[in-house]
C-alpha cells in the first residue's frame, strides 16, 4: 500500500495465532444416513492437525465426497506445480459442494501461502532492487502460467521506462459476459521487505487463482500481478501500474464485472485496542484486529454486497467489516492509497480487501516488514473467502 503524509503508524501487541478450527464428529443428517463424519490424526501437519472427512453419501456421486484422507491432503510441492488445488471440488456450481477449499486443507493452504510469501520476500523497488522487482514479476507470471492459466506481460511505460503488469487469464464459460478481475501489486519500498506489503496479498492472489483454474467460472477471469502501485516520485506518483491498466480498459471501452484488489491482507492483531479506527467512518468498527475490510466506492455497492455475502458463507469463523465510501474515496483518503482507486477513477467498481495496514499492523513501510510477523492461519481464511466471492461473482457477472 501506497504510503500519504497523513497517515500515521499505530505500534500494537501481536499475541499470536489463536487456534481457529473446530473438530465435530458423529452423524450428519444433512446427508443422509450412510453420511458419517470422521476424524483422525494427520502426522503430516503435526499433534494439533486433524483430518475431517465425510463418507460416500447416495445421491451426491463420489465427487461430492472427501472419499479418503489420501485424497484430503495431496502432495505438498508449494509451487504451482504441486498436484491438487486448494481443495474441494474443482466443479460445481456456485455455493454447492466444492464451490468454497475444504476445511481439511486450510493445513496445505498455510503451507503453500508460505512458499510464496519466502519467494517474493525482500526489497522489490524498481529503483532500489531492480532485479529482485523484476524476479518478483517473473515469480508470479510462472506461477499463473504453471496452473494452465494464459499469461502476458502488459507494458507500460514511465518516466521513459518499460516495466509490467502480469495478467493471467482464466476463460469463462460465456465470453459475452464481462471479466471479472482480481489483482494484487507485487513491488516494494525501497526499504522494506514487504512480506504483509504486499507479499501477502499475492500470495492469496496466486492460490486463488490455483482453484479457480480447476474450475469453469460462467465468466472470465483476470488475475493480474501489478507494478509500481508503490510511491515512485518524490511528487507523489504511486499507483501507476494499475492507472495504466484500468486507463486502457476504459479507453476500448472494455467492460468489467468489477476489480477486487488485495492489499496487505496477512496480519492480525486480536488484541482489544490493537485496531486503529479512523473518525468519520459513520459505521461501527471492531477494536480488535482481527478482521478483514472490504473498501468500496458508491459504484461498487452491488460487487461489495456481493462479496461480502459469499465470503461470510465461505469462511463464517472470519468477521468481514464492509466500508462504502463516496466520491471515489476522496471524503477518506485513506481508501485511495491502493489500486483500487485506479478503477474507481476509470469508473469501474471495485474492492480493496486489506487487514487495513497501519491502522493495524506496526511494521507498515518498516524493515520489520518480515514474513515472521505475519498470521498464516488468518491469511489462509481470507484466500478461502475470496476464492468463494470468486466463484459466485464470476457465476453471476
Amino acid at each position: 500500500m501506497a504510503q500519504s503524509t497523513q497517515s500515521q503508524i499505530f505500534q500494537g501487541p501481536n499475541p499470536g495465532f489463536r487456534p481457529q478450527n473446530q473438530i465435530f464428529i458423529g452423524p450428519n443428517p444433512g446427508f443422509g444416513p450412510q453420511s458419517q463424519i470422521f476424524i483422525g490424526p494427520n502426522p503430516g501437519f503435526g499433534l494439533q492437525s486433524q483430518i475431517l472427512g465425510v463418507s460416500p453419501t447416495p445421491g451426491l456421486g463420489p465427487k461430492r465426497c472427501l472419499a479418503s484422507l489420501e485424497s484430503q491432503h495431496p502432495p505438498l510441492r508449494g509451487s504451482a506445480h504441486a498436484s491438487g488445488g486448494v481443495g474441494g471440488e474443482a466443479g460445481g456450481g456456485a455455493g454447492g459442494a466444492g464451490a468454497i477449499p475444504a476445511r481439511a486443507h486450510r493445513a496445505s493452504l498455510v503451507e503453500r501461502l508460505r512458499h510464496h510469501v519466502a519467494r517474493l520476500e525482500g526489497v522489490r523497488h524498481p529503483s532500489a532492487a531492480p532485479e529482485h522487482h523484476r524476479a518478483a514479476r517473473d515469480y508470479v507470471a510462472a506461477e499463473l502460467s504453471a496452473l494452465g492459466l494464459a499469461v502476458d506481460l502488459v507494458p507500460f511505460s514511465f518516466r521513459r521506462r518499460t516495466y509490467h503488469n502480469v495478467v493471467g487469464v482464466v476463460p469463462g464459460r460465456d465470453p459475452r459476459r464481462p471479466r471479472l478481475l482480481v489483482g494484487a501489486h507485487f513491488d516494494s519500498t525501497a526499504h522494506t521487505p514487504g512480506a504483509d506489503d504486499n507479499a501477502s496479498g499475492v500470495a492469496a492472489l496466486l492460490e486463488c487463482a490455483r482453484f479457480v483454474a480447476a474450475r469453469a467460472p460462467a465468466a472470465g477471469v483476470e488475475f493480474v500481478g501489478l507494478d509500481s502501485e508503490e510511491l515512485q516520485t518524490i511528487t507523489g506518483r504511486y499507483r501507476v501500474g494499475s492507472q495504466a491498466l484500468a486507463r486502457a480498459k476504459r479507453a476500448r471501452a472494455e467492460p468489467l464485472a468489477g476489480a477486487l484488489i488485495l492489499e496487505m491482507v496477512g496480519y492480525r492483531d486480536p488484541a482489544p485496542g490493537a485496531q486503529t479506527v479512523p473518525p468519520l467512518l459513520g459505521i461501527d468498527v471492531p477494536r480488535t484486529g482481527d478482521f478483514l475490510a472490504a473498501v468500496g466506492d458508491a459504484r461498487s455497492g452491488e460487487l461489495l454486497a456481493g462479496f461480502v455475502a459469499a465470503a461470510r458463507a465461505a469462511v463464517p469463523e472470519l468477521p468481514v467489516v464492509a466500508y462504502r465510501t463516496r466520491l471515489r474515496g476522496w471524503l477518506q483518503p485513506l481508501t485511495r492509497l491502493s489500486d483500487n482507486a485506479s478503477f474507481w477513477d476509470a469508473r469501474y467498481p471495485s474492492l480493496m480487501l486489506t487487514d487495513t495496514a497501519f491502522l493495524r499492523n506496526p511494521h507498515y513501510h518498516q524493515a520489520s516488514d518480515t514474513s515472521a510477523t505475519l498470521d498464516y492461519a488468518f491469511l489462509a481464511m481470507v484466500t478461502e473467502a475470496t476464492v468463494g466471492a470468486v466463484v459466485r461473482l464470476a457465476d453471476a457477472a
